[in-house]
């Protein structure tokens, strides 16, 4: 399966909150699961990271990798269904940005350190973690794409985004 990246700020389905996925739609998502994390673990595609909508599914599923930084050959990718935030750290740290969806921009986006965390794995079982630094970053960043969030709306010094609106 090859994804279709949905692009752009005015995007009606990014622009869109997603649902949860329930219980009885878990099969339907096992094969975009497998292919969500194909996709991450190429190299080709960046280490990016996805989010239901930018592939047009307006489900609450994503799939990140726990990397320590860009130059971690060793790390995790998992997949999330029905991720929620449940605790923020109250520092919060400024950092570069992009977005497969918002294609050649890079912004710096002020995200919190720390986030605890809980989803729901493929076999429904519940996960809680406490993500710290990039993979904070990098779930807030995907779960905002569930909330019908882009980092540009977070982002410093977008003046060329707005402008182009």
């Amino acid at each position: 399966m090859k994804f279709k990246i949905e692009t752009w700020i005015d995007n009606k389905i990014l622009r869109t909150t997603s649902e949860e996925i329930k219980l009885t739609e878990i099969s339907k998502y096992a094969k975009i699961w497998e292919e969500m994390v194909k996709y991450i673990k190429n190299p080709k595609n960046w280490w990016a990271w996805i989010a239901g909508p930018q592939i047009w599914i307006n489900k609450r599923i994503i799939c990140i990798s726990l990397m320590k930084n860009n130059d971690d050959e060793n790390y995790k990718t998992i997949y999330m269904i029905n991720p929620e935030i449940v605790e923020l750290s109250w520092n919060i740290v400024i950092g570069d940005e992009w977005c497969l969806s918002v294609p050649w921009f890079v912004w710096e986006v002020d995200r919190y350190y720390r986030a605890k965390v809980n989803y729901l794995d493929w076999k429904w079982k519940k996960i809680w973690m406490v993500l710290e630094w990039f993979p904070a970053r990098v779930f807030q960043h995907e779960s905002d794409h569930l909330e019908w969030i882009l980092f540009v709306d977070k982002a410093k010094n977008t003046e060329e985004v707005k402008s182009k609106k």
